[in-house]
Protein backbone atom coordinates (compact mmCIF):
# COMPACT_ATOMS: atom_id res chain seq x y z
CA UNK A 1 0.00 0.00 0.00
CA UNK A 2 2.31 2.54 1.03
CA UNK A 3 4.50 1.05 -2.38
CA UNK A 4 1.43 2.44 -4.12
CA UNK A 5 1.10 5.50 -2.49
CA UNK A 6 4.63 6.54 -3.36
CA UNK A 7 4.29 5.73 -7.05
CA UNK A 8 0.90 7.33 -7.49
CA UNK A 9 2.58 10.69 -5.60
CA UNK A 10 5.68 10.27 -8.16
CA UNK A 11 3.42 9.32 -11.45
CA UNK A 12 1.44 13.16 -10.41
CA UNK A 13 4.77 14.69 -10.01
CA UNK A 14 5.58 13.72 -13.24
CA UNK A 15 2.27 14.67 -14.78
CA UNK A 16 2.36 18.03 -13.71
CA UNK A 17 5.94 18.78 -14.35
CA UNK A 18 5.12 17.87 -18.06
CA UNK A 19 2.03 19.99 -18.31
CA UNK A 20 3.71 23.05 -16.23
CA UNK A 21 7.22 22.09 -19.31
CA UNK A 22 4.40 22.06 -22.09
CA UNK A 23 3.33 25.68 -20.74
CA UNK A 24 6.31 26.87 -20.50
CA UNK A 25 7.70 25.98 -24.06
CA UNK A 26 4.88 27.69 -25.32
CA UNK A 27 5.32 30.54 -23.45
CA UNK A 28 9.09 30.50 -24.21
CA UNK A 29 8.01 30.56 -27.93
CA UNK A 30 4.96 33.35 -27.45
CA UNK A 31 8.25 35.07 -26.02
CA UNK A 32 10.25 34.65 -29.02
CA UNK A 33 7.52 36.51 -30.87
CA UNK A 34 6.62 39.38 -29.28
CA UNK A 35 6.71 41.23 -26.43
CA UNK A 36 5.30 39.85 -22.85
CA UNK A 37 5.82 43.03 -20.95
CA UNK A 38 4.74 45.92 -21.59
CA UNK A 39 4.52 49.72 -19.68
CA UNK A 40 3.51 52.80 -20.07
CA UNK A 41 3.40 56.62 -18.59
CA UNK A 42 2.63 60.15 -20.13
CA UNK A 43 2.52 63.38 -18.28
CA UNK A 44 2.10 67.19 -20.01
CA UNK A 45 5.16 69.44 -19.74
CA UNK A 46 4.08 73.03 -19.31
CA UNK A 47 7.01 73.78 -21.51
CA UNK A 48 7.89 74.35 -26.17
CA UNK A 49 8.76 70.93 -27.54
CA UNK A 50 11.86 71.96 -28.51
CA UNK A 51 13.02 72.72 -24.86
CA UNK A 52 11.04 69.19 -24.10
CA UNK A 53 13.66 67.05 -26.94
CA UNK A 54 17.05 69.31 -26.20
CA UNK A 55 17.11 67.95 -22.52
CA UNK A 56 15.35 64.23 -23.80
CA UNK A 57 16.84 63.20 -26.71
CA UNK A 58 19.70 65.57 -27.90
CA UNK A 59 20.96 65.58 -24.21
CA UNK A 60 20.41 61.57 -24.30
CA UNK A 61 23.51 60.92 -22.42
CA UNK A 62 23.27 63.53 -19.73
CA UNK A 63 19.59 61.52 -18.21
CA UNK A 64 22.27 61.27 -14.64
CA UNK A 65 21.66 64.88 -14.48
CA UNK A 66 17.88 64.99 -13.59
CA UNK A 67 16.55 61.12 -13.17
CA UNK A 68 16.57 59.80 -9.84
CA UNK A 69 17.08 56.40 -11.09
CA UNK A 70 20.88 56.84 -12.61
CA UNK A 71 23.56 58.36 -10.39
CA UNK A 72 26.02 59.18 -13.23
CA UNK A 73 25.87 58.66 -17.14
CA UNK A 74 28.63 58.57 -20.13
CA UNK A 75 28.35 58.89 -23.35
CA UNK A 76 30.21 56.61 -26.01
CA UNK A 77 29.86 55.79 -29.73
CA UNK A 78 29.36 57.95 -32.78
CA UNK A 79 26.91 61.29 -33.21
CA UNK A 80 23.37 59.82 -34.10
CA UNK A 81 21.19 63.12 -35.13
CA UNK A 82 21.32 65.72 -32.65
CA UNK A 83 22.63 63.67 -29.85
CA UNK A 84 26.35 63.72 -29.61
CA UNK A 85 26.43 59.90 -28.50
CA UNK A 86 24.86 56.50 -29.54
CA UNK A 87 25.67 54.93 -26.74
CA UNK A 88 25.09 55.16 -22.86
CA UNK A 89 26.14 53.92 -19.50
CA UNK A 90 24.10 54.46 -16.23
CA UNK A 91 25.47 53.89 -13.01
CA UNK A 92 21.71 52.70 -11.46
CA UNK A 93 20.87 53.82 -8.21
CA UNK A 94 18.45 51.29 -7.30
CA UNK A 95 20.01 48.59 -4.64
CA UNK A 96 20.45 45.17 -6.57
CA UNK A 97 20.11 46.52 -10.23
CA UNK A 98 23.25 45.86 -12.57
CA UNK A 99 24.43 49.00 -14.35
CA UNK A 100 23.33 49.36 -17.52
CA UNK A 101 24.32 50.44 -21.36
CA UNK A 102 21.56 51.78 -23.79
CA UNK A 103 22.01 52.11 -27.55
CA UNK A 104 19.96 54.18 -29.22
CA UNK A 105 18.13 52.57 -32.21
CA UNK A 106 16.12 55.66 -34.01
CA UNK A 107 16.16 59.05 -33.84
CA UNK A 108 13.72 61.32 -35.40
CA UNK A 109 13.89 64.85 -34.44
CA UNK A 110 11.35 65.80 -36.77
CA UNK A 111 8.86 63.46 -35.43
CA UNK A 112 10.33 64.04 -31.90
CA UNK A 113 10.85 60.29 -31.17
CA UNK A 114 13.64 58.17 -30.01
CA UNK A 115 13.84 55.18 -29.30
CA UNK A 116 16.67 52.87 -27.67
CA UNK A 117 17.39 49.51 -26.50
CA UNK A 118 19.25 48.02 -23.30
CA UNK A 119 22.33 46.49 -24.45
CA UNK A 120 23.89 45.67 -21.38
CA UNK A 121 22.82 44.84 -17.67
CA UNK A 122 19.78 42.87 -18.70
CA UNK A 123 18.78 39.87 -16.27
CA UNK A 124 19.23 36.70 -18.10
CA UNK A 125 15.85 35.57 -18.61
CA UNK A 126 14.82 39.10 -20.79
CA UNK A 127 15.96 38.62 -24.05
CA UNK A 128 15.49 42.47 -24.90
CA UNK A 129 14.30 45.69 -23.21
CA UNK A 130 13.26 48.29 -25.87
CA UNK A 131 12.17 52.26 -24.92
CA UNK A 132 10.37 54.61 -27.16
CA UNK A 133 9.91 58.51 -25.87
CA UNK A 134 7.46 60.23 -28.11
CA UNK A 135 6.32 64.24 -28.14
CA UNK A 136 3.75 65.97 -29.34
CA UNK A 137 2.80 69.65 -28.93
CA UNK A 138 -0.64 70.48 -26.97
CA UNK A 139 -1.88 73.56 -26.35
CA UNK A 140 -0.49 73.08 -22.57
CA UNK A 141 3.26 72.61 -23.91
CA UNK A 142 4.14 69.09 -24.81
CA UNK A 143 2.75 65.39 -23.62
CA UNK A 144 5.44 63.16 -23.47
CA UNK A 145 4.86 59.31 -23.99
CA UNK A 146 7.10 56.60 -22.44
CA UNK A 147 7.02 53.27 -23.55
CA UNK A 148 8.93 49.77 -22.18
CA UNK A 149 8.82 46.68 -23.96
CA UNK A 150 10.05 43.26 -22.84
CA UNK A 151 10.71 39.49 -23.38
CA UNK A 152 10.71 37.66 -20.49
CA UNK A 153 11.04 34.27 -20.88
CA UNK A 154 11.63 30.92 -19.40
CA UNK A 155 10.32 29.87 -15.75
CA UNK A 156 11.73 33.27 -14.07
CA UNK A 157 10.27 35.26 -16.77
CA UNK A 158 7.03 33.60 -16.27
CA UNK A 159 7.17 34.23 -12.11
CA UNK A 160 8.79 37.81 -12.89
CA UNK A 161 6.63 39.15 -15.73
CA UNK A 162 3.66 40.87 -13.22
CA UNK A 163 6.04 42.63 -11.07
CA UNK A 164 8.99 43.37 -13.67
CA UNK A 165 5.75 45.58 -15.81
CA UNK A 166 4.29 47.13 -12.85
CA UNK A 167 8.08 48.42 -11.35
CA UNK A 168 8.89 49.24 -15.06
CA UNK A 169 5.77 51.41 -15.31
CA UNK A 170 6.73 53.22 -12.18
CA UNK A 171 10.30 54.37 -13.35
CA UNK A 172 8.68 55.42 -16.05
CA UNK A 173 6.48 57.80 -14.60
CA UNK A 174 9.16 58.49 -12.16
CA UNK A 175 11.12 59.78 -15.00
CA UNK A 176 8.56 61.60 -16.62
CA UNK A 177 7.37 62.94 -13.28
CA UNK A 178 11.13 64.30 -12.78
CA UNK A 179 11.91 65.48 -16.55
CA UNK A 180 8.78 67.72 -16.12
CA UNK A 181 9.91 69.25 -12.76
CA UNK A 182 13.43 69.73 -14.29
CA UNK A 183 12.26 71.67 -17.64
CA UNK A 184 9.54 73.25 -16.38
CA UNK A 185 11.32 74.75 -12.96
CA UNK A 186 15.48 74.17 -14.36
CA UNK A 187 15.61 72.48 -11.20
CA UNK A 188 15.97 68.91 -9.48
CA UNK A 189 12.91 67.18 -8.99
CA UNK A 190 12.69 66.49 -4.91
CA UNK A 191 13.32 63.09 -5.49
CA UNK A 192 16.71 63.75 -7.52
CA UNK A 193 17.81 65.58 -4.76
CA UNK A 194 17.33 63.18 -1.98
CA UNK A 195 18.90 60.77 -4.74
CA UNK A 196 22.32 62.69 -4.82
CA UNK A 197 22.49 63.10 -1.04
CA UNK A 198 22.06 58.85 -0.74
CA UNK A 199 24.52 58.51 -3.66
CA UNK A 200 27.29 61.09 -1.89
CA UNK A 201 26.50 59.25 1.35
CA UNK A 202 27.76 55.59 0.10
CA UNK A 203 30.25 57.53 -2.62
CA UNK A 204 31.98 58.59 1.00
CA UNK A 205 31.96 55.07 2.60
CA UNK A 206 32.88 53.55 -0.58
CA UNK A 207 35.74 55.47 -0.61
CA UNK A 208 37.00 54.49 2.44
CA UNK A 209 37.31 51.39 0.89
CA UNK A 210 39.61 52.18 -1.84
CA UNK A 211 42.51 49.90 -2.25
CA UNK A 212 45.82 51.90 -2.69
CA UNK A 213 48.83 50.72 -4.60
CA UNK A 214 52.19 52.78 -4.85
CA UNK A 215 55.16 52.80 -7.07
CA UNK A 216 58.13 54.44 -7.44
CA UNK A 217 60.74 54.88 -10.40
CA UNK A 218 63.83 57.14 -10.86
CA UNK A 219 63.84 57.93 -14.21
CA UNK A 220 67.21 58.33 -16.15
CA UNK A 221 65.51 61.41 -17.92
CA UNK A 222 65.14 64.92 -17.67
CA UNK A 223 61.39 65.82 -16.15
CA UNK A 224 60.26 67.40 -19.27
CA UNK A 225 60.77 64.16 -20.84
CA UNK A 226 58.89 62.01 -18.45
CA UNK A 227 56.17 64.57 -18.11
CA UNK A 228 55.76 64.47 -22.60
CA UNK A 229 55.83 60.51 -21.83
CA UNK A 230 52.43 60.44 -19.05
CA UNK A 231 51.40 64.01 -19.50
CA UNK A 232 51.64 65.46 -23.28
CA UNK A 233 51.57 61.80 -24.90
CA UNK A 234 48.82 60.31 -23.22
CA UNK A 235 47.46 58.28 -26.16
CA UNK A 236 50.43 57.04 -27.03
CA UNK A 237 50.63 54.92 -23.63
CA UNK A 238 51.32 51.77 -25.76
CA UNK A 239 54.97 53.08 -26.74
CA UNK A 240 55.89 52.98 -22.55
CA UNK A 241 53.61 49.97 -21.41
CA UNK A 242 53.82 46.70 -22.39
CA UNK A 243 50.69 45.38 -21.41
CA UNK A 244 49.04 47.87 -23.85
CA UNK A 245 49.44 46.15 -27.61
CA UNK A 246 47.64 49.44 -28.74
CA UNK A 247 46.39 52.91 -27.69
CA UNK A 248 44.82 55.73 -29.35
CA UNK A 249 42.60 58.97 -28.49
CA UNK A 250 38.59 58.27 -28.16
CA UNK A 251 36.44 60.09 -30.93
CA UNK A 252 36.69 63.91 -30.81
CA UNK A 253 39.86 64.28 -28.91
CA UNK A 254 43.16 65.07 -29.87
CA UNK A 255 44.78 66.64 -27.04
CA UNK A 256 45.93 66.07 -23.53
CA UNK A 257 43.91 67.98 -21.30
CA UNK A 258 41.12 67.88 -18.71
CA UNK A 259 37.86 66.00 -19.86
CA UNK A 260 40.60 64.09 -23.06
CA UNK A 261 39.81 60.39 -23.09
CA UNK A 262 42.19 57.82 -24.81
CA UNK A 263 41.29 53.96 -25.53
CA UNK A 264 43.64 51.07 -23.92
CA UNK A 265 43.32 47.67 -25.39
CA UNK A 266 44.98 45.31 -23.46
CA UNK A 267 44.96 42.71 -26.56
CA UNK A 268 45.67 42.59 -29.94
CA UNK A 269 41.99 42.32 -30.98
CA UNK A 270 41.20 45.21 -29.62
CA UNK A 271 37.90 44.04 -28.50
CA UNK A 272 36.83 42.22 -25.44
CA UNK A 273 40.01 43.54 -22.91
CA UNK A 274 40.34 47.89 -22.95
CA UNK A 275 40.38 50.53 -21.02
CA UNK A 276 38.84 54.39 -20.99
CA UNK A 277 40.52 56.51 -19.44
CA UNK A 278 39.86 60.83 -19.20
CA UNK A 279 42.22 63.35 -17.85
CA UNK A 280 40.58 64.88 -14.19
CA UNK A 281 43.41 67.05 -13.30
CA UNK A 282 46.05 68.14 -16.13
CA UNK A 283 48.65 70.48 -14.31
CA UNK A 284 51.63 70.58 -16.97
CA UNK A 285 53.48 73.35 -14.39
CA UNK A 286 53.84 70.68 -11.44
CA UNK A 287 54.11 67.68 -14.15
CA UNK A 288 50.90 66.15 -12.32
CA UNK A 289 48.40 64.62 -13.74
CA UNK A 290 44.81 62.05 -12.20
CA UNK A 291 43.50 59.68 -14.52
CA UNK A 292 40.27 58.18 -14.41
CA UNK A 293 38.89 55.21 -15.41
CA UNK A 294 35.20 55.53 -17.20
CA UNK A 295 34.87 52.60 -18.91
CA UNK A 296 36.42 49.01 -19.37
CA UNK A 297 35.84 45.83 -20.99
CA UNK A 298 37.11 42.28 -19.60
CA UNK A 299 38.51 43.31 -15.82
CA UNK A 300 36.64 43.22 -12.63
CA UNK A 301 37.10 46.98 -11.34
CA UNK A 302 34.79 49.42 -10.50
CA UNK A 303 35.12 52.20 -12.59
CA UNK A 304 33.62 54.43 -10.39
CA UNK A 305 36.54 53.86 -7.71
CA UNK A 306 39.36 53.28 -9.76
CA UNK A 307 41.92 56.33 -11.09
CA UNK A 308 45.70 57.01 -11.36
CA UNK A 309 47.43 59.75 -9.63
CA UNK A 310 51.11 60.67 -11.50
CA UNK A 311 53.73 62.71 -10.49
CA UNK A 312 57.36 63.67 -12.18
CA UNK A 313 59.87 64.92 -9.65
CA UNK A 314 62.81 66.64 -10.84
CA UNK A 315 65.89 65.27 -9.19
CA UNK A 316 68.60 66.85 -11.35
CA UNK A 317 69.19 67.63 -15.32
CA UNK A 318 68.51 64.24 -16.25
CA UNK A 319 67.08 62.29 -13.43
CA UNK A 320 63.39 62.50 -12.80
CA UNK A 321 61.09 60.61 -9.73
CA UNK A 322 58.10 59.15 -11.22
CA UNK A 323 55.38 58.44 -8.63
CA UNK A 324 52.71 56.73 -9.62
CA UNK A 325 49.65 56.18 -7.27
CA UNK A 326 46.54 53.26 -8.49
CA UNK A 327 43.20 53.76 -6.37
CA UNK A 328 40.96 50.91 -7.39
CA UNK A 329 38.20 48.67 -5.80
CA UNK A 330 37.17 45.33 -7.34
CA UNK A 331 33.49 44.06 -8.66
CA UNK A 332 32.93 42.11 -6.82
CA UNK A 333 34.75 43.85 -3.68
CA UNK A 334 35.97 41.15 -1.96
CA UNK A 335 38.35 40.76 -5.15
CA UNK A 336 40.53 44.01 -4.24
CA UNK A 337 43.08 41.99 -1.78
CA UNK A 338 43.78 39.32 -4.35
CA UNK A 339 44.53 42.07 -6.94
CA UNK A 340 46.63 44.14 -5.11
CA UNK A 341 49.71 42.07 -5.58
CA UNK A 342 49.34 41.95 -9.48
CA UNK A 343 48.19 45.69 -9.71
CA UNK A 344 51.39 46.17 -8.38
CA UNK A 345 53.50 44.26 -10.66
CA UNK A 346 51.69 45.63 -13.92
CA UNK A 347 52.26 49.41 -12.88
CA UNK A 348 56.02 48.84 -11.68
CA UNK A 349 56.92 47.44 -15.10
CA UNK A 350 54.86 50.29 -16.70
CA UNK A 351 57.35 52.14 -14.41
CA UNK A 352 60.61 50.54 -15.86
CA UNK A 353 58.97 50.56 -19.76
CA UNK A 354 58.89 54.83 -19.20
CA UNK A 355 62.01 54.60 -17.99
CA UNK A 356 63.67 52.55 -21.04
CA UNK A 357 61.25 54.55 -23.39
CA UNK A 358 62.13 58.09 -21.91
CA UNK A 359 66.60 56.78 -22.45
CA UNK A 360 66.13 55.20 -25.79
CA UNK A 361 62.97 56.71 -27.31
CA UNK A 362 62.12 52.94 -28.33
CA UNK A 363 58.87 51.63 -28.01
CA UNK A 364 58.54 49.15 -25.45
CA UNK A 365 56.01 46.31 -26.21
CA UNK A 366 55.73 42.85 -24.72
CA UNK A 367 58.50 41.48 -26.99
CA UNK A 368 60.84 44.27 -26.22
CA UNK A 369 59.79 44.10 -22.60
CA UNK A 370 61.18 40.26 -23.09
CA UNK A 371 64.45 41.59 -23.93
CA UNK A 372 65.04 44.44 -21.44
CA UNK A 373 63.20 42.49 -18.52
CA UNK A 374 66.77 41.65 -17.03
CA UNK A 375 67.91 45.43 -17.00
CA UNK A 376 65.43 45.60 -13.68
CA UNK A 377 66.15 43.03 -12.11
Amino acid sequence: MKKLLQNNILLLLVVCFSAFAKAETKESITNEKEPNVVATAETVINAPINDVWAILAEDWAGIGKWSSGVSHSQGFGDPIGGSDYTIRACEITAAGFDDTKEQILEYDAENHLIRYELADGLPGFVKDAINVWTLEETADGTLIKGKTTMRATGIMGGMMKGIMKGATRKALESMARELKHYVETGELHPDKIASNEKVAKKDAKMRKKVVTVEVEQEIGASVDKVWSIIGEDFAKISDSNPDCPHSEWAEGFDTAEVGAKRIMYMTDKRDNKYFVDEIAKYDPENHHITIEVVNKEGFPLNVEYTWVNMDAIEISENKTLLKIRFNYLTKPRFLKGFAKGSMRKAFQKYAYGIDYHAKTGEVVDEEKWKEIKHLYK
